[in-house]
């Protein structure tokens, strides 16, 4: 997996897309730092690529989401409790 500096990308994005397709994916750096992943596509796998991109952020999502109610000991609350903070948060909304 190669690093490609925002620079290069700007400046010479023809050859940038050569090595995309030799690599079959580049990560594009700012200061040296990963800021964004580019990966090929065609028109016949461009939905399907996306698909597997939005996929892949709500798994992180998730991920994120479990790791916090870990944290905050949520994890643990029985379903009557989830249900109690269901009814009192639809309650509050409805104020």
């Amino acid at each position: 997996m190669r690093m490609i500096p925002t620079r290069e990308l700007a400046a010479n994005s023809g050859k940038v897309m050569k090595s995309l397709e030799a690599e079959g994916v580049l990560v594009i750096t700012k200061d040296g730092k990963p800021r964004s992943i580019l990966l090929p596509t065609s028109d016949a796998t461009l939905m399907d690529d996306l698909r597997d991109c939005f996929y892949a952020r709500a798994q992180q999502s998730l991920r994120k989401a479990q790791m916090a109610a870990v944290a905050q000991g949520v994890d643990k609350l029985s379903m009557a409790e989830i249900d109690s903070e269901i009814r009192a948060a639809r309650v509050a909304r409805g104020r």
